[in-house]
């Protein structure tokens, strides 16, 4: 199993690779702090999941999710600051299957992770 990680916050990273390790140690971390590389990245590693923030100093959180819908149907988790009810609307809508504020706990988090990829395993079971 493998995980894209479009972050620019190290720190972030970092709690989001250790909630890993505990919880999904056989799961692989793939990461880039650029959006333009993130979007090539999930093209290229064809991941299980997507964790994207919506604050990169290439381009838009917004534009590397329209990007990444365009072709994939991936689950992605949005992170962000951004508390505005907008924000979470607007990522929802262009096809963020979760918005998750930070600061967030790390069991929390990985919860939201297994339930996108249970509902993804199913809908990839069901079409065989």
């Amino acid at each position: 199993m493998k995980a894209l990680t479009i972050l620019d916050d190290k720190e972030t990273l970092e709690h989001i690779s250790q909630a890993f390790q505990m919880c999904l140690p056989q799961c692989s971390l793939v990461s880039t702090n650029l959006g333009e590389k993130g979007i090539e990245l999930a093209g290229s590693e064809s991941p299980d999941i997507v964790i994207l923030d919506l604050n990169l100093p290439d381009v838009s959180g917004f534009d590397v999710l329209k990007q990444i819908r365009c072709c994939s149907q991936v689950p992605l988790i949005v992170l962000s600051f951004r508390r505005d009810e907008a924000d979470t609307v607007r990522a929802l809508e262009l096809g963020a299957d979760e918005y998750i504020v930070k600061p967030f706990g790390q069991l929390e988090f990985m919860a939201h992770v297994r339930a996108l990829l249970r509902k993804s395993s199913i809908k990839e079971g069901s079409l065989s």
